[in-house]
């Protein structure tokens, strides 16, 4: 449950979550331009790290938390499409069903670029090309969906009149 320490405002997104949220931003953005080497690897296992931390933490809050991780229903999923075709979305403190989908995909695809390039380190593996292209692939994929994300971002906060970046900045929005 959001705690109330503003009027006006409530707090949403706690330390771990906007902490995770930052570190692993950062860490793709350096991945993006320090594509090989130890600094890279080991950078990828610090977001992995992150990601699996903000799984364990979400997964842990109760169900009316803004943190909780759950899989939203089909139906919840058509319904905001469909008010995202009318324009008129209803608001949520934590994330809305596309949302919530897209913070799954992100996570699922930080953790397989850290397996996939731990296994281009094992003997098993090394130099394998479908490998190694599968790991450039799923980089994209990351890329991609980040740029999603920012879209996702920017027109949830342009239609809910709201500045969701700032509410991952400060953890604060504004009460229902």
């Amino acid at each position: 449950m959001p705690k109330r320490e503003e009027a006006g405002t409530v707090l949403v997104w706690g330390v771990v979550v906007r902490l995770s949220h930052w570190l692993v931003a950062a860490i793709v953005l350096f991945n993006l331009f320090n594509d090989t080497g130890p600094v890279h690897r080991y950078a990828g296992y610090v977001a992995a790290g992150a990601v699996l931390l903000r799984v364990i933490y979400g997964l842990s809050r109760a169900r009316d938390d803004a943190a909780h991780l759950g899989l939203p229903s089909w139906v919840a999923i058509r319904q905001h499409l469909h008010e995202l075709r009318q324009r008129q979305v209803h608001r949520t403190l934590g994330h809305n069903p596309v949302g919530m989908l897209m913070a799954l995909l992100l996570w699922a695809l930080v953790l397989a670029l850290a397996v996939t390039g731990w296994m281009t380190q094992l003997d098993a593996w090394w130099g394998e090309d479908w490998l190694i292209n599968t790991h450039e692939y799923l980089a994209w994929a990351l890329q991609a969906c980040v740029l999603g994300h920012w879209a996702g971002v920017l027109v949830m906060s342009w239609l809910q009149q709201e500045n969701l970046a700032k509410a991952m900045v400060t953890g604060r929005k504004p009460r229902l």
